[in-house]
């Protein structure tokens, strides 16, 4: 992959942390470098005044070492205790993560607050959603990835790796890490880990869903913003043990639903388990359905109902019905029946009816942000917004090529606005 950055409007990439300079950040094929903090809310629990000055020095680190290194940081990207760096060239952003990750080793931190951190480098194509942030499917890839890594790890994609398989700073290498599946449900990624005599070298295995028992789905398309959405329902469900989504065929209820579940397999020891219920019909489908995905096989001798709960048993499962609204009998009885006899047990439903099952808690999937008037805002905001975003991806991938300009944003809009998002 050629290696194309190239900064807004002027030459060079200039630090964000200098108010001395203008905030650029660099376009076209750019390296990304994300950061997080492990475990850092037991820290924050346990000893706060600590954790903020750990903290604190933390981000100092890591600025001195995006900075030194010809990167800069967006204004606002990075949650919680994590970062966002950008780099026109691959081995700066190695370059930096070395630096960090071996100074971090080396800082004395607050007793009860020892920092952690891992990392992630990405390559491809940066979107900018304003002068000072970026948004679109390779920042949000980069995320995911990070998501596999240990504290003190630096692992990297396949584009990352080949970029600057030649040019690595001193000392470094690559280290095969072997195919894993993100959890954005979509293609596997090659990982690599990065390795250097200052580095900690011996991690466990990634954390990816390869990790978890699951039969969630592979995906063709990439899931297109709904950070709110899946913040609420996730918040849901870990609070409720029987949480529907509703709402009108083709909202996204399913989407949300997977990925929901993706990104919370870990908390379910036992496995996360996709039944579609799409194409059944008639009494009794829906026990039969989930319990060939659970693995109980049939017994003379008992319900299967019963067989299912023995199966279950203290589990921690979630379980995913998907499309129930032509068995909405069906499903209340069984998930009624499993919750009672299975203790840690969650079911997530899609439906477009509710199920009126005891303990139901229901949430209706709302449309994607459109734009609210009819003054179009101007081309990069409209690109930012999550069903513009859809429609553009969706287009693109029938007709190659296809982007979002000045001469097509109204038409795109309309159809947007006429399918409520």
């Amino acid at each position: 992959m050629a290696n194309d950055a190239r900064p807004t409007d002027v030459p060079g990439v200039v630090d964000a942390t200098d108010d001395s300079a203008p905030f650029l950040l660099p376009t076209g094929t750019v390296t990304f470098l994300l950061t997080d903090v492990e475990q850092s809310t037991i820290g924050w629990e346990t000893a706060p005044d600590a954790m903020a000055k750990a903290i604190s020095r933390h981000y100092e680190i890591l600025s001195d070492a995006v900075g030194r290194n010809r990167g800069v940081r967006p204004v606002e990207q990075g949650e919680g205790d994590s970062i966002v760096a950008a780099f026109s060239r691959g081995v700066d952003a190695v370059a930096a993560a070395i630096e960090a990750q071996t100074r971090f080793d080396q800082e004395p931190w607050p007793d009860g607050a020892h920092v952690s951190v891992r990392m992630a480098l990405h390559t491809g194509d940066a979107q900018l959603r304003d002068a000072f942030n970026y948004f679109g499917q390779t920042v949000i890839r980069a995320a995911r990835l990070r998501a596999l890594a240990h504290g003190g790890q630096v692992i990297a994609s396949r584009a990352t790796h080949d970029l600057v398989a030649d040019h690595l700073p001193s000392g470094a290498t690559w280290r095969d890490l072997g195919s894993h599946r993100l959890k954005d449900l979509g293609r596997p990624e090659v990982v690599y880990q990065l390795c250097h005599p200052d580095l900690r070298a011996d991690f466990p295995p990634l954390r990816g869903l390869d990790a978890s028992p699951n039969n969630l789905p592979a995906q063709l398309t990439s899931f297109i913003g709904r950070e709110r959405e899946l913040d609420e329902v996730g918040a849901l469900v870990d609070e409720h043990r029987l949480v529907t989504l509703t709402g009108a065929g083709g909202c996204g209820k399913t989407r949300i639903a997977l990925q929901l579940s993706a990104n919370r397999v870990e908390s379910h020891r036992d496995g996360v388990w996709y039944v579609d219920l799409a194409s059944l019909a008639g009494t009794g489908t829906v026990a039969r359905q989930v319990g060939d995905v659970l693995g109980v096989p049939d017994d003379d001798q008992r319900s299967l109902l019963t067989a299912m709960v023995e199966h279950i048993g203290n589990g921690a499962i979630l379980l995913i019905l998907d499309n129930c609204e032509h068995l909405v009998d069906d499903c209340a009885s069984l998930v009624d029946g499993l919750l009672t006899g299975c203790p840690n047990l969650s079911v997530l439903a899609t439906s477009r009816q509710v199920l009126e099952a005891p303990g139901e808690v229901v949430w209706r999937v709302p449309s994607m942000t459109v734009p609210a008037t009819p003054v179009l805002p101007p081309i990069d905001a409209l690109g930012a917004l999550d069903a513009i975003r859809l429609f553009c991806e969706r287009a693109a991938r029938s007709r190659p090529g296809f982007a979002l300009s000045m001469q097509n944003a109204e038409t795109v809009t309309t159809i947007c606005r006429r399918v409520d998002g």
